[in-house]
């Protein structure tokens, strides 16, 4: 029986896996990094061994410190969570070899599901549809090019391991081939350890689909029903529910029987997700994660079950708790992925201190793998957690998610937010009109950036900052150039005093915010630059804002921190640098022609161009990686690179200086001269 538990993860599904497991009577020990020592995982958790440095391959796929820390902490069984090793054979070897129980499925059966091209074949075996093509996996560039030559576009180049939406490209044409299977190639390489990839034909609009396994390792397998997965961004699933609307009987059925048989095949132990793709009353195989995945909570909703528990059970001998005919749907669910990235920057990983949380209360279940106070960094999924809702049926599901959403809030660093509410907001959803690139193609980053006027926004920053931050009735915060460093919070209206201006910077561009003698009733006139507005701020305890433009009033959350506000309100979220003076903040510097600046922090993984090189706008000059994820920085115009600041193997800083492109227009004019 297992007693003491150690969880090889971080985050939330580490917190998640641990609810369990302590509800259950066992001791729980975790693992962590060397810049995670203050994260959730380890806090809620309550001990941690440290395995390594901040990145994933020196920590959390350290198989040799992981094991060592089971040892240290008396650990009788390891349970691998989501990602990192969760669906690695040698680590599976390794927990076992060491005497231990390994949660999850065997080592056989995770080497034979973790190589898609191996789980096709025998897919396809069992009578099950696959996609066209993906025959064979190849490492090598030109053999890649080989096979795309030889099938009709549109074509899917994909990581022969592993999953996520990792190493996944899509080529519709011949133009950037080459880059785009470098590209798939060396983030499949950064996030599964191997670099070959499998070439696909790519299903336009098919619909997502996935069914809940569950095995006892000895050939019993059954299903706990389906998910619909469709709602993705770039091949990462964004908003995932439990059941499948709007499908038909027959082809429901025949779907759950064919990942019934691939489990049953492979003696499946524990929990695994057979993935499919659905166009019209057709089906073909995607894959099989045999693991826990991300969106388990929408089947916990719908069946009742505690899937961990059941993996806990399975891991040590103890069957399946249940018959098929025992497991029963009870209304649907909806869940939303919330990740830190700025929405306005082509969904770009973000990185910073979390200052504060907000969360909606029960029912409404929030799985989060952060807190406040916690530096989001470089190294690991950008996810920080998610929103699950349950209702009667699809409709109420929805109308859940979209209220917990209005209540949701994070404070310090960009999330998708916004996003996630222009999305459920959309018709396509509503209806479940929904395909595998309705995102893509229908949703832009744009339209999730906050859109309130510019004005205002910058009027709201800079009287936020003046309320948060005045030290008293008889002091003048304004005074002096540290004037913003320990104050504490003020409650109520500004008193009437005089407010010189100050500088107001969202991300590339600034302005001058200047105040007129504040009311009593919180009322004040506002200068941003050339442009004069009427507003009204009143203070309303707990971070809360009462603000008046016109004849509009909006509830804004705000938290100010150092010389930084963030906002929170109906139009998204944005942070603000306040200054007060014209020097204070530099990165107006963004915004002049011809800069690069790195969008986020990140490793340095390519450089693709040299000082004194020609360049055409779109060119790629720096390719980073962050949080798993390639970013590509490239030329904003045609021109000469005049200036190039890193290196391969650096690590900079978001809003970093990396490149400078002269324009053309420039070089013609010295010409000239």
């Amino acid at each position: 029986m297992i007693k003491n538990l150690l969880i090889a993860n971080r985050g939330d599904s580490a917190c998640r896996i641990a609810r369990t497991a302590k509800a259950l009577g066992m001791d729980v020990a975790t693992v962590h990094s060397r810049t995670d020592r203050q994260a959730a995982h380890v806090r809620q958790i309550g001990q941690s061994i440290e395995v390594g440095g901040g990145p994933a391959s020196e920590s959390y796929l350290n198989i040799p410190a992981i094991i060592a820390a089971a040892k240290t902490v008396g650990a009788d069984a390891v349970h691998p969570g989501i990602g990192f090793l969760s669906e690695t054979p040698d680590f599976a070897s390794a927990v076992e070899e060491a005497g231990l129980i390994f949660v999850g499925p065997t080592a056989d059966t995770l080497a034979r599901f973790g190589d898609k091209l191996q789980a096709k074949r025998e897919a396809a075996a069992l009578g099950i549809p696959v996609i066209p093509g993906g025959d064979l996996a190849s490492d090598d560039e030109a053999g890649i090019a080989a096979m795309v030559a030889s099938m009709q576009p549109p074509l899917l180049l994909k990581a022969a391991a592993g999953g996520g939406g990792r190493g996944i490209r899509v080529v519709r044409e011949a133009d950037d081939l080459g880059e785009n299977i470098a590209s798939a190639m060396r983030e499949a390489k950064a996030s599964f350890g191997r670099a070959d990839l499998l070439v696909e034909q790519y299903l336009d609009r098919p619909r997502h689909v996935e069914v809940q396994l569950a095995g006892d390792g000895s050939g019993a397998a059954m299903h706990l029903f389906d998910r619909e997965c469709s709602l993705q961004r770039r091949h990462q699933k964004v908003v995932e529910e439990a059941p499948v609307a709007g499908l038909a009987r027959d082809l429901r059925q025949n779907i759950l029987d064919a990942a019934c048989r691939l489990a049953a095949h492979a003696k499946l132990r524990g929990l695994a997700t057979a993935e499919f793709l659905v166009t019209g009353d057709e089906f073909f195989f995607l894959e099989v994660n045999p693991r826990l995945q991300v969106e388990h909570p929408v089947t916990e909703a719908v069946t009742g079950l505690d899937l961990v528990a059941w993996q806990l059970r399975i891991a040590d001998g103890a069957g399946l708790p249940l018959s098929q005919d025992q497991i029963v749907i009870r209304g649907h669910a909806m869940q939303a992925r919330l990740y830190a990235e700025d929405s306005a920057n082509g969904f770009a990983p973000a990185t910073g201190m979390v200052r504060r949380i907000d969360l909606p209360k029960p029912p409404v279940r929030a799985d989060m793998g952060v807190g406040a106070g916690e530096e989001i960094g470089p190294f690991y999924d950008c996810m920080l957690g998610k929103i699950i809702c349950h209702g009667d049926d699809r409709s109420a599901a929805l109308g859940q998610l979209r209220a917990a959403l209005a209540e949701t809030a994070v404070f310090g660093v960009p999330t998708n937010l916004a996003f996630l509410t222009d999305l459920l907001a959309r018709d396509e959803v509503a209806d479940g009109r929904m395909d595998t690139a309705l995102i893509d193609r229908e949703v832009t980053a744009n339209q999730s950036a906050a859109e309130r006027p510019a004005d205002e926004l910058f009027a709201l920053a800079g009287a936020v900052a003046m309320l948060h931050y005045r030290s008293g009735p008889d002091s003048d915060p304004w005074q002096g150039r540290d004037g913003f460093t320990n104050w504490r919070l003020g409650q109520g209206q500004v008193r009437a005093s005089h407010a010189p201006s100050l500088q107001v910077g969202f991300d590339a561009e600034s302005g001058d915010v200047a105040f007129s003698p504040v009311t009593q009733n919180g009322g004040m006139s506002v200068r941003v630059e050339q442009n004069t507005l009427a507003m009204t701020l009143v203070a309303l305890g707990d971070d809360a804002y009462s603000v008046t433009f016109g004849d509009e009033v909006q509830i804004v959350r705000a938290v100010c921190a150092d010389d930084m506000v963030h906002l929170h309100a109906a139009f998204g979220t944005a942070a603000a640098r306040v200054s007060l003076y014209a020097d204070g903040w530099q990165a107006d510097a963004a915004a002049v022609e011809g800069r690069v600046l790195a969008p986020v922090m990140g490793n340095v993984t390519k450089v693709l161009a040299a000082v004194g090189d020609h360049v055409k706008t779109g060119d790629v000059l720096v390719v980073q990686e962050s949080m798993k994820m390639e970013i590509r920085l490239t030329a904003p115009c045609d021109g000469v690179l005049a200036a190039l600041t890193c290196a391969e193997g650096d690590m900079v800083e978001r809003h970093a200086f990396i490149a400078e492109v002269e324009p053309l227009d420039i070089q013609e004019e010295g010409s000239n001269t």
